[in-house]
Parts: structure tokens; sequence; C-alpha cells
């Protein structure tokens, strides 16, 4: 299941998936919601009109089955709380069933303490989503007292931009500014994919405009590795590298995600080929490139787990995430031992699973989470006669 891959990888989700030409604008007036039924906190006789021009609005894209909405619902419910009395009001946007959605919200109980509706035929996603080429939840907007769709992005980067348009000093030229230039990233990142011979001239160009806004060289790298563009990619990321420490600390990180995700790639066509020699060689390359980097080594290790034929190279999966564990730092959620219970199911050796599992599922506080990821372990793990037919062959 990509969801939780996609817990350790998420510095290769950018959160911002460009497509095209965008049809709407920041500074544009925000449309209304189209609105099947208000799960929580408004109902069809008092609705939520985010048109008004009464409150500041936040609009929240998100689903039951998407980690990262999991995990930034309590945050959001942090922000509604410190600008309830400000006239801020949030609302969260999902396209599910209400018998998927409505359990849900009732248990997370206070940690969701923020309207709760569901897309009318998809409408909403239409008008906000897909209006401002936006592919990946979860995804906020800001829509200030004026009507006007402010800001767009990931809910955990909200903070500082909502700050600003609630006390009044949010800069809405510069907003605006950036966000034509998200367009120009995106016809970029067209001529990328098309091979156009000028996209080289054209980067040049655009690295140039672009400067040293961290946000927007993001952006850049994204669509750069999208099209697998990699020499232009390092080129990004060292003038990422150059805007500040923290954006140091990112390009590094994503220099190793980038070289786990090329190792994979070789390594994988090794273990298709049955190369004993290139594995081994390999073996060697991705603990040298990879050491010291425990989402690289749990990503790397997860998916080579996953493939048909990787049971011969389980002692080199489990010796990769043996080194995770000894990486310094925030714990990674999920952990090692999460993963290294995949790889042992995966190999069929479902005593050593189990015990991996318990331990994993012990470390994890939140129930949601737990049950979450406790019912993934379950679909990994192999029935006994499965394995006993196996080892019979």
């Amino acid at each position: 299941m990509k969801k939780f891959y996609s817990l350790c990888v998420a510095a290769l989700a950018l959160s911002l998936s460009l497509s095209g030409v965008l049809a709407d604008k920041i500074g544009d007036k925000a449309k209304p919601l189209n609105i099947s039924e208000w799960v929580k906190g408004a109902t069809a006789e008092a609705p939520v009109d985010v048109t008004d021009g009464k409150n500041v609005y936040v609009v929240e894209f998100w689903a039951t089955w998407c980690g990262p909405c999991r995990t930034s619902i309590p945050h959001l419910t942090e922000l509604q709380k410190k600008y309830k009395d400000k006239g801020v009001v949030f609302v969260g946007v999902s396209n599910e069933t209400l018998e998927k959605v409505q359990p849900f919200v009732e248990e997370q109980g206070e940690k969701m303490e923020y309207v709760v509706a569901l897309d009318k035929e998809n409408l909403t996603n239409q008008d906000y989503m897909r209006a401002y080429g936006r592919n990946g939840i979860p995804c906020s907007f800001i829509i200030n007292k004026k009507g006007q769709i402010v800001w767009v992005g990931h809910p955990m980067t909200m903070d500082k931009p909502l700050e600003e348009i609630v006390a009044g000093t949010f800069d809405l030229a510069a907003a605006i500014k950036a966000d034509e230039m998200r367009a120009k990233i995106a016809d970029f990142g067209n001529l990328l994919r098309e091979k156009d011979p000028q996209a080289k001239e054209t980067a040049n160009a655009l690295l140039k405009e672009i400067g040293k806004n961290a946000d927007l060289l993001r952006q850049v790298v994204d669509v750069c590795y999208q099209a697998g563009e990699l020499e232009l990619l390092d080129k990004v990321l060292d003038q990422l590298a150059s805007v500040d420490e923290a954006s140091a600390q990112q390009a590094k990180n994503l220099r190793a995600q980038f070289e786990s995700r090329r190792l994979s790639i070789k390594f994988r066509n090794a273990l298709s080929d049955e190369d004993e020699a290139a594995l081994k060689a390999l073996q060697k390359d991705v603990l040298e490139k990879l050491k010291g980097d425990a989402r690289a080594l749990v990503s790397f290790a997860y998916e080579m787990g996953m493939q048909p034929n990787a049971k011969s190279q389980l002692p080199f999966l489990i010796s990769l995430l043996d080194e995770a564990d000894k990486v310094e730092g925030e714990p990674l959620q999920p952990s090692p031992e999460f993963f290294r219970a995949v790889v042992y199911y995966r190999a069929g050796e479902i005593e050593k699973g189990d015990a991996s599992a318990r331990k994993a599922l012990e470390a994890i506080t939140d129930e949601a989470s737990k049950k979450q990821l406790g019912d993934y372990l379950n679909s990994m793990k192999p029935a006994a006669a499965e394995v006993k037919t196996e080892k019979a062959e």
C-alpha cells in the first residue's frame, strides 16, 4: 500500500503537483462550497459560506485514508482554537462517503474540532484543487475577508501566512507574483517532459528569476525529478542549498532520497536478472551512500523487500533497517521496526515478522494510527499454509 511507503519518502512528495496553465490564480474570488453533507460544526440550515466576507476561511481537502492528513488534523484543531475569536473558520472537505467519514470524525473527537463536510459530486474539488493545479492532499486554501483566495499549500506550513492574514500584514502582491512564478514552473515542467531543446535555456532564466525563494526552488526540484533531468536537478539543489541553513539541510536530504531512488532502480534490475555479482557490488554501494540517513535506509529496504524475488536479500535488507535504528535524531514514524516486520513477512518469516510487528505497534500511542498500521501489517502477513507450500517446493 503506497500510502504507508509515502510516509517514509515524504521528502520526494513535495505536495505541489503542477499541471500546466492554471485556470485560477491567487487573488481571485473564492467560489462557494458545494457540499452534500455537513458532518460536523455546520448544518444544511446553517452552512458555512466562504464568500460572505465575514470571516477568514481555511478550506482543507483531506481523506480518511491519507496518512499526512491524519497527522495534520490535530494541528488544524490547534489553529482553529487559536483563531476562533479572531474570525477564522476552518472547513475540512472530503470526497468520501458519509459512512467512511462520520465514524472517523467521531473517533477523532476533540482532535478534530472544526467544521467537516462532504464534497458534492466533486464540484468543490474542481473549483479549488483542480482550478489551482493541485493534485495532492492534504491541501489548504486561505480565503481573506474580501473573499479572495490568498494562499494555497500544505496545512502544516500555513502558520505564518495565516497569522499575517489575520493581522492584516500579509503581502498579497508578493503572493500573486509567486503564483505567477508557479505557472511559469508548470510551463517549464511541460517543456522538460516534452524534451524541448529550449528547456535548459529556460531553466537558466527561471532560476535567475527565482533567486533565493526556497518554496519556488522546491517546485523546480519536483518537476526536474519527475522529468528525470538529474543533471539539472543537481544545479537546482545547489541553488536551494545556498538559501539558508534549513534549505541546505533539505537539499542534502533530497539528494539522499534521489540517490536512494537511483540505487533502488539498479538493485531492482539486478534482482530481476538474478545477477549475484551486481547485487553484491550494489550492497556495498547502498550502505556507503545511504548510511546515516534513516529515512533513505528504510525506504530502500521497504521498496526492495516488496520485490517478488527479494527473499534472497533478506539479511542485507534487515541490516539496512539495523543501520536506520542507529541513526540519531527525531524518530521515524512508522519506525524501522514496522518495516522490519514487512520485510520479514514478505520473506515468509512469520514468527520474526510477528515479533517486529508487536514492537512497532506497542510504540504507537495514537489509536487511529495504530489500527491503520496494524491492518496494513496483517495484510502483509502470509498464511502459514502458503509458507509451508513454498518451503516444500
